[in-house]
């Protein structure tokens, strides 16, 4: 009735409820990411005399609408990396790699979340369960929810014709198209999109 969840980075691991009776999908975990304004991250960085640039939208937060436009990019913290080639700016407080990073407090130490769905609120007989992990480049630009509901239809609806492969494509796809439409309102002298990768499986719970 367990699952474990390591994450190292800013990549995301959702699990996900989908409903027996409704075929709503619900998003019942959430990893966290390793963003170097958060204190713990923060704190570690600055230690070892790194430093970090916080965006406006980070230090005045506010709630996201669901009448935002998917296209606006979300804006990350970023710690700042001596490097040959010049500094580098990266969006992410711990790596697996990066070796540059490790002098101004990158770490590659992963947390390790367990997940037990004999502690979820009232699930219903015969509920599904899948796990979906996926970079920044997704959700950056495309809604968690919007992603697990296209997600599940694919993989749990009898009457939809989309496979998962097909699925994981048409939101990449999607994803991308909104990376370069920002880039252009941004007038980016070269096109721009972020890396943008995606893993799905099935989770066999048992709820009773």
């Amino acid at each position: 009735t367990k699952c474990y969840v390591a994450n190292t980075g800013d990549s995301t691991t959702l699990i996900v409820r989908v409903s027996n009776k409704s075929k709503k999908a619900t998003i019942v975990y959430e990893n966290r990411q390793h963003k170097p304004h958060l204190e713990e991250e923060r704190k570690r960085i600055e230690s070892k005399g790194g430093s970090i640039m916080v965006p406006p939208s980070l230090l005045f937060s506010r709630p996201e609408s669901e009448d935002e436009d998917e296209s606006t990019l979300k804006e990350s913290s970023r710690v700042f990396i001596p490097n040959p080639a010049g500094q580098l700016a990266l969006a992410m407080s711990r790596s697996i790699g990066d070796f540059d990073g490790k002098a101004v407090g990158l770490i590659a130490e992963p947390d390790v979340d367990v997940f037990d769905i004999k502690e979820q609120q009232s699930p219903e007989k015969g509920d599904k369960y899948f796990v979906v992990s996926a970079s920044d480049g997704l959700y950056d630009v495309l809604r968690k929810e919007s992603v697990v509901q296209y997600l599940a239809t694919s993989l749990y609806d009898s009457n939809s014709q989309r496979t998962l492969p097909w699925t994981c494509e048409i939101l990449i796809r999607e994803a991308s198209r909104l990376w370069l439409k920002s880039s252009a309102i941004m007038h980016s002298i070269v096109p721009y999109r972020d890396d943008i990768s995606i893993g799905v499986a099935k989770i066999n719970f048992d709820p009773t």
